[in-house]
């Protein structure tokens, strides 16, 4: 009997091992039939562009990529298709439509199809009845569309990540309410707008441990809430629009461990109890508007390890929260960020005492005094960065005690002293040193030996120099080296070659270091960016590496020409600057196969030639300025396929002939200036269609013909430059069009599209890539205008043969700083509201033929530096008054013989002003026949008068008027009667 039911008892254990190992299954294998089926299916719908599917083939789907089946039943468990590229370069994913048929995974508990592209596809329904997942994660897959409601049903989920499908809503969040289980969501780049009822909902999650909804557009968020939270641990509620103070109820979250309400836009101070958080870990309320001072109540967080307060509004000084020497956080807290905040005060010697402290970052605010010595006690610390602040004295010798830091930043403070080699004596980890925007002196001796290998050094206006400083060549990782304007004098040693291959970035300009350009090798990096100017480099140009993309040497000294197969040298050149060289030969051609090219300045030098015809492959040129060489012959047709060009300078040139029609298309055309060449023609009228251009200089040359009234379509015009040609014609009235020429001072950089000075964010460095410059004359000489270039607005019609009077519509050009209609032959009135220009600088109205009064209201320009009427037919009183007075120089008024006062002589007689607004001829008429007018009536009624009263003098003057009747009336007949007779 025993062995019978030993024998039914292996038996039946037998029977329950077949079972849970697949008894009744389709197939022998360990891969389901029916499930295989629904993943070809699956396959079928997708297009896989990423290869993730390639090993889809043969019977057992167990094996397949991504798939995974229990060992016990054979089921299908785990579907894992996350995109995971090789590089960032890397592009290709799975996309196309999710198909039904994984409901027949019936046994499916994870599902992760994120970093895909389903192309705007909703999240599916059916995804809902999938009874047993526990896992989901669709994040960074570009769905779209309203969130299914359905994913309510899923019990057993205890992770759901739709993350980053920017395209996706969520009009509410009720059906999440129902996942007993769950313990992450995430929903953060997701609309939340409509949802708010996002806080109750995800508060009655009691197994909630991680909430993410960063960057949701939440705009409401209640103040009282009882909550539920029991397990939280991760809150992160970052970048929304919450325009409140923080809610009481997050200081009643006693188990938190990591907050994180990054860039959510709260507004107010912070609650002082936030002291309640006394198991918090992490902190985060960065990108705020929170205001006010720092609560102190946050040194009992005897648990934080990491707290960012940075980008909000706190002002007040530190001393209180992290000045107290009993505070518990100096044993807990390893990263204190509070960068760019209205912070003040001395920083505290306290600091020093926070010895765990492993990122100190106080970054742009308002802190003053020295660096506390005691900070060299931070012996754990990594990264300190208190740039951008207020801090004075020297640099304290402590810092080498800081013996793992490996992130040192304190440019752009007020700092001075000498650093010397004591203060890195010990700091073997330091890879970033950045000391520049103070008045520090580096003494290092020549022969020093860092104990560190530094990859960025930026040094920029310290004084290094005057000797090129010789420790540097131990330094073989650099990849950053800033030192322009350093004071070095020297020559570029020959061993700099060695260190250069890891240099990415290469800044020695504004120095005196001469002799030949540096020789460079060919970095491991994909770009390089090399600053040279301003420096006294000599000889002959020398290509540099063929991985340079920017490269400055403008305001050197060197000659020779450019080799012609410059484009095989360096072939990704993006900005190429050569000005103020003494370069000669002609334009290399090859120029034109620099398919990347942006900015290209070859300015003052000594080119000679035509400029070459080739330019219609350089479709990202944005700059070309050939201006101040010996070119000659015509403007090359091919300069219009540019059409991203946005500034073309030729001017001081001796170019000729008419400017060519195929610069109608460079519809971008921000500055063009064609000024001091030999080019004849007309102004063309399809130059008004260029609706971007902000400047247009054409002086000295040789045009022709009238203004075309095209130019008036310039709505963006604030610089108009027709000078010193054989123009003639009036001033069209329609100048008033030009709308750029009404700023006031707040638009006006507003108004300028692409600004006067390009710069580029290199490596963090806000670098000048390229400054724009225009010279036009004004008060008198040429100046040259940069980055003042956007309070430019003036008006040079001078040197030319125009006629007729100033257009009183010229008076609503409200911003214009000045104007020049000198050397015309314009006549008439100066316009009686001249004194509408308040922002005149300068006026020149000399050598034609006004006349009449000077207008009183120009004594109303406050600015007015500059005037020049001489040479008029000017008469009468000159104004007074305001800036006029100091404008005491005789000439201004020489060659008008009719003008008297200051600075002129005396008048004798009273010259009356003409009423404001009318011209003086026509006063003058109307004083005449208003006073015929006045007498006449005054006469009239008093002889009346007098004949009506006066009864003798009444009958006298009948008498009279009778006597006088009779005598007419005889003469008439003898008249008559002699007449008949002949």
């Amino acid at each position: 009997m025993e062995t019978l039911s030993t024998v039914f008892i292996l038996g039946l254990l037998l029977i329950v091992n077949l079972v849970f190992n697949g008894i009744g299954a389709e197939s022998s294998l360990s891969c389901i039939k029916r499930e295989r089926d629904a993943l070809l299916k699956f396959k079928q719908g997708l297009t896989d562009d990423s290869g993730q599917l390639r090993s889809w083939v043969g019977e057992d789907c167990c094996t397949w990529k991504g798939v995974s089946c229990s060992n016990r039943t054979g089921h299908v468990v785990q579907l894992d298709l996350r995109n995971r590229p090789v590089s960032s370069a890397n592009k290709t994913t799975l996309r196309g439509q999710i198909s039904h048929s994984l409901l027949n995974l019936t046994r499916l508990n994870y599902l992760d199809l994120s970093l895909n592209n389903f192309q705007g596809a909703e999240t599916p329904a059916f995804l809902g009845s999938l009874k047993n997942l526990k896992y989901l994660n669709l994040s960074h897959a570009s769905f779209k569309g309203q969130v299914s409601h359905h994913l309510g049903n899923l019990s057993s989920l205890q992770y759901l990540d739709l993350s980053w499908n920017h395209g996706l809503e969520v009009d509410k969040l009720q059906w999440a309410s129902t996942l007993p289980s769950l313990k992450h969501l995430d929903l953060s780049g997701l609309k939340l707008t409509r949802a708010i009822d996002w806080l109750e909902s995800t508060n009655m999650f009691p197994s909630l441990v991680e909430l993410h909804l960063s960057s949701c557009s939440l705009t409401y968020i209640p103040h009282f809430l009882q909550t539920n939270f029991t397990s939280l641990t991760v809150l992160d509620i970052n970048t929304n629009y919450f325009n409140s103070s923080i809610p009481q109820w997050l200081f009643n979250l006693s188990r938190i461990q990591h907050l994180n309400l990054r860039k959510s836009g709260f507004r107010g101070s912070m609650p002082s109890d936030i002291g309640n958080f006394n198991l918090l870990a992490v902190l985060d309320l960065s990108h705020n508007e929170l205001e006010g001072e720092i609560p102190k109540t946050l040194r009992n967080l005897c648990n934080l390890r990491e707290l960012d307060l940075s980008h909000n509004k706190f002002s007040g000084e530190i001393s209180r929260p992290f000045g107290s020497p009993s505070s518990c956080l100096q044993n807990s807290l390893k990263s204190l960020v509070l960068e760019t905040n209205n912070l003040r005060g001395i920083l505290p010697d306290s600091l020093g005492s926070y010895q765990h402290l492993v990122n100190l970052n106080l970054y742009s605010n308002a802190f003053s005094g020295p660096i506390p010595a005691s900070i060299g006690r931070l012996s754990n610390l990594k990264r300190l960065d208190l740039s951008h602040n207020y801090l004075n004295g020297s640099v304290p010798e402590s810092v080498a005690q800081l013996l793992n830091l490996e992130f040192l930043n304190i440019h752009n403070n007020s700092l001075s002293g000498i650093v010397s080699e004591h203060h890195f004596s010990k700091l073997t980890s330091l890879t970033t040193l950045y000391l520049y925007h103070n008045s520090l002196v580096l003494d290092l001796r020549p022969t020093w030996v860092p104990p560190f290998q530094i990859q960025n050094l930026a040094l920029f206006s310290c004084r290094v120099g005057p000797q090129f400083p010789q420790w540097l060549q131990t330094q073989k990782n650099l990849s950053i080296l800033e030192m322009s304007n350093t004071s070095i004098s020297d020559r570029i040693p020959d061993w700099f070659e060695s260190i250069s291959s890891n240099i990415v970035l290469l800044d020695l300009s504004q120095n005196q270091i001469g002799k030949n350009l540096p020789r460079l090798r060919k970095s491991f990096a994909s770009s390089r960016f090399i600053y040279l100017y301003s420096n006294k480099f000599e000889g002959p140009f020398t290509p540099f590496p063929s991985d340079v993309i920017e490269l400055d040497v403008s305001n050197n000294f060197l000659q020779g020409q450019i080799p012609q197969n410059i484009v095989n040298m360096m072939p990704r050149l993006t900005l190429f600057h050569l000005s103020n060289n003494s370069l000669n030969g002609n334009i290399p051609v090859s120029l034109c196969k620099m398919g990347g090219l942006r900015f290209l300045d070859l300015s003052e030098n000594q080119f000679s030639g035509g400029i070459p015809n080739c330019w219609s492959k350089l479709h990202h040129l944005r700059v070309m300025d050939l201006s101040s060489n010996v070119l000659d012959d015509h403007i090359p047709s091919s300069l219009g396929s540019l059409q991203q060009l946005r500034s073309l300078h030729l001017q001081n040139n001796s170019l000729q002939g008419k400017v060519p029609a195929s610069l109608e298309k460079l519809k971008h055309l921000h500055i063009l200036d064609l000024s001091e060449n030999v080019l004849n023609g007309t102004i063309p009228p399809w130059i008004g269609g260029l609706s971007s251009l902000s400047v247009l200089n054409v002086h000295t040359n040789r045009f022709q013909g009238e203004i075309p009234q095209e130019l008036c379509h310039l709505t963006s015009l604030r610089v108009l430059s027709l000078a010193h040609n054989e123009m003639t014609g009036t001033i069209p009235s329609c100048f008033h069009n030009f709308t750029g020429m009404i700023a006031n001072e707040l638009a006006i950089k507003e108004q300028w599209p692409y600004g006067p000075t390009i710069f580029d964010d290199i490596f963090g460095f806000q670098s000048v890539v390229y400054e724009e410059t225009v010279r036009v004359y004004i008060k008198g000489r040429e100046l040259e205008y940069a980055r003042t270039l956007s309070f430019l607005f003036s008006i040079d019609l001078s040197r030319n043969r125009f006629v007729g009077e100033i257009p009183n519509q010229l008076m609503n050009l409200l911003g214009l700083r000045s104007l020049n209609l000198s050397r015309n032959n314009f006549k008439g009135q100066i316009p009686w509201k001249i004194g509408d220009l308040r922002q005149l600088q300068s006026l020149d109205l000399s050598l034609n033929e006004f006349s009449g009064l000077i207008p009183s209201s120009i004594s109303q320009l406050n600015f007015l530096s500059v005037l020049n009427l001489s040479f008029n037919n000017l008469s009468g009183r000159i104004p007074s008054g305001n800036q006029l007075q100091t404008l005491d120089d005789k000439s201004i008024y020489v060659g008008n013989s009719g003008l008297c006062g200051f600075p002129l002589d005396d008048c004798r007689v009273e010259v009356l002003p003409p009423v404001e607004g009318r011209p003086e001829n026509e006063l003058e008429i109307i004083w005449f026949f208003g006073g015929m007018g006045v007498g006449f009536t005054t006469a009239f009624v008093g002889v009346s008068s007098t004949l009506y009263f006066k009864d003798s003098w009444r009958d006298a003057f009948f008498r009279f008027v009778d006597k006088i009747y009779n005598k007419f009336r005889v003469l008439i007949v003898v008249n008559n009667t002699n007449h008949l007779s002949r």
